[in-house]
């Protein structure tokens, strides 16, 4: 009995889908500009999330759809001719312009041309370049500043420094010679940091020494002397205990 409660109950609700459906078709039958609109609105509501659907989609489903739609242009040529010709009147110069850009690489007096051009006018380009740069200086450093910082820059950088480890590695460490020499700042930090770095890896055979005389050996004095030079360095204002709340240190 519950098992034709349950195959009753089914059929109720695939028949309650069915009027569902036919009766959105006949609405939609009936106000079609009114139906068209509001797919509209959630398409551009939606565009990510279909586009990411889309795609997923696609990629299961990538051999079944290339062959419904290689029946289906085959089915309808004359349809899928009037569709080209209506696309290429609406982007004519881009089919134009990636015409004649593809003609230029393969065609070889048009490549020689472009090189013995290049080299008459190499003066004037250069002109032109450097009048750009100077012009757009800070927009080209934050272009380049926000490529370096995005993943495919960061890629980019890397395949390069793999493939020119010991010109890149030569490069580096002439850049941080000439840091060194010019930046304070930088030269004690990067000294700071190999001490610490060479005294963390070497601790361990300096373990039977006391703890102080370790840090008064790295610092180079002791901590007493360290605190009082320090809070030589103070500002008016400045106090341990604001440092404490700040900076939680």
């Amino acid at each position: 009995m519950i098992v034709n409660n349950c195959e009753q109950l089914q059929v109720t609700i695939e028949e309650r889908r069915a009027k569902n459906a036919e009766r959105m078709r006949a609405w939609r039958a009936r106000n079609p500009e009114r139906a068209n609109a509001i797919a509209a609105a959630g398409r551009r509501r939606n565009r990510a999330k279909i586009a990411a659907s889309w795609k997923v989609y696609y990629k299961k489903n990538k051999a079944e759809l290339y062959a419904k739609k290689k029946r289906y242009n085959a089915r309808n040529p004359e349809k899928l001719r009037r569709w080209k010709h209506a696309d290429y009147e609406r982007h004519s110069e881009s089919y134009k312009a990636r015409a004649h850009k593809r003609w230029r690489e393969k065609n070889e007096e048009c490549r020689a041309y472009e090189a013995k051009r290049y080299r008459r006018d190499k003066a004037i380009i250069f002109a032109r370049h450097r009048d750009y740069l100077a012009r757009n200086r800070e927009k080209i450093r934050a272009w380049r500043r926000s490529y370096r910082k995005s993943p495919r820059g960061r890629a980019v950088a890397q395949a390069s420094d793999r493939r020119c480890v010991k010109r890149a590695t030569a490069y580096k460490n002439a850049w941080a010679r000439i840091r060194r020499r010019t930046d304070r700042s930088y030269a004690i930090g990067t000294n700071l940091r190999a001490r610490i770095g060479l005294t963390l890896r070497t601790y361990p055979a300096t373990q039977g020494a006391s703890v102080t005389a370790w840090i008064r050996d790295l610092l180079g004095c002791t901590i007493s002397e360290l605190i009082t030079c320090l809070q030589s360095k103070f500002l008016p204002g400045m106090s341990w205990r604001i440092m404490v709340e700040k900076d939680g240190i």
